[in-house]
């Protein structure tokens, strides 16, 4: 049997291809909720992406807690959040005695489950969804570099999406077995708008750019905010920037929120659900963001991206050109949206660039080696 862990809205949508081709060929799976983004709000999202409700949950959201926390730092309320989630998983993996645990991507769970598992059991064999990828710098993205990191320790089943990922667990002398396989990504996109329609009070935005800032380490900081208040404001084009509950208390905090209100060309809004998010971004002119994820699906789409960090796990994209680093300085920020609205070098790579992040069968490749080591 195969538990899929996942804990974030984001991992349910990084297994969901995958889940689905082992439910096609009737393998033995169970999929476990940690809780991160809580039990019955993870339900309703695999209902939404049309996957099976997880077998297993382990109780309270973190975010509630972190909401509920009262006298309780937020040091207090993670490191009991990370104590008992991990007990709880040992405590799992010893009834269910699965053959193949596996996880995905760089939360803190990642690394959690990894260690948990081997502790129950060195039997089971642990599987990891984008293995291998780096940034080189353990504090950038914060914790994101530690946990991957960490969690490849454990692995015994390597999935790379891209092939630098291989050559880093070379380089690393990885133990277990590295399988170049593609991203699942590529897959996924296509599912979601084959599936899911753009909402309909969206479809009044033509020419726009799509802003997604949500890491701690941006919102955070006073001065990259100014600085990404100035690339709004100066921005050639309509500005689409969907606010999740973080990222719009740092705005309120710094008085920049009014600021960004009272602007014409920007339309604020609160968190899209990822299902419409791709149907909306694959009609914008260019994406500014500080997400992973969302550079692999700009890619998919072919839609120019602007990076607010300094450093990139996608090696392959950064070298191609397609997704360019800025930081958070604002003339290059404005430099590259002004070569998108006139078509130039940056928007022509990324428009007529072959796919770098597979030939979309990733998901096939990879429910293949599951399937022989079940068999074994």
């Amino acid at each position: 049997m195969i538990i899929f862990v996942v804990g974030t809205r984001s991992e349910a949508i990084k297994f969901s291809t995958i889940i689905r081709e082992c439910e096609r060929r009737s393998l033995p799976f169970k999929i476990l909720n940690t809780g991160q983004h809580g039990q019955e709000e993870m339900i309703e999202w695999m209902n939404k992406l049309n996957l099976p409700q997880p077998n297993i949950n382990l109780g309270t959201s973190l975010r509630k807690i972190w909401i509920r926390k009262s006298a309780l730092g937020s040091l207090q309320i993670f490191s009991y959040w990370v104590a008992t989630t991990f007990l709880k998983l040992v405590s799992i993996f010893r009834k269910e005695n699965p053959k193949i645990v596996f996880y995905q991507g760089d939360t803190i769970a990642v690394p959690m489950t990894a260690l948990a598992a081997r502790m129950t059991s060195k039997r089971i064999l642990l599987a990891h969804r984008e293995s291998g990828m780096r940034s080189h710098r353990l504090l950038e993205p914060i914790p994101e570099e530690f946990n991957r990191r960490l969690a490849d320790k454990f692995t015994d089943i390597h999935f790379c999406p891209i092939k630098s990922a291989v050559q880093n667990l070379l380089n690393e002398k990885a133990h277990g077995e590295i399988y170049y396989v593609g991203d699942p990504i590529v897959e996924i996109v296509k599912y979601v708008l084959k599936n899911f329609r753009k909402p309909k009070k969206f479809k009044k935005y033509k020419n726009f750019v799509a802003v997604s800032i949500h890491r701690f380490e941006n919102i955070n900081s006073k001065l990259k905010m100014i600085n990404l208040f100035k690339v709004i404001e100066n921005c050639p084009f309509e500005v689409l920037f969907p606010l999740n509950e973080n990222t719009r208390r740092k705005f309120e905090r710094y008085k920049l929120l009014e600021k960004m209100k009272n602007l014409d060309h920007v339309h604020l809004t609160n968190p899209i659900a990822y299902m419409e998010w791709i149907n909306i971004v694959r009609n914008a002119r260019a994406i500014i963001t500080d997400s992973g994820g969302l550079q692999e699906e700009a890619h998919v789409m072919k839609i120019p991206c602007i990076l607010t960090r300094n450093v990139s796990e996608w090696k392959e994209l950064v070298d191609a050109g397609v997704s360019v680093l800025a930081g958070f300085n604002v003339e290059k920020i404005l430099y590259y949206l002004e070569d998108v609205k006139n078509k130039g070098s940056f928007y022509k790579r990324v428009k007529k660039i072959k796919c770098l992040l597979g030939d979309g069968k990733a998901t096939e490749r990879i429910v293949d080696i599951l399937e022989e080591k079940l068999k074994v």
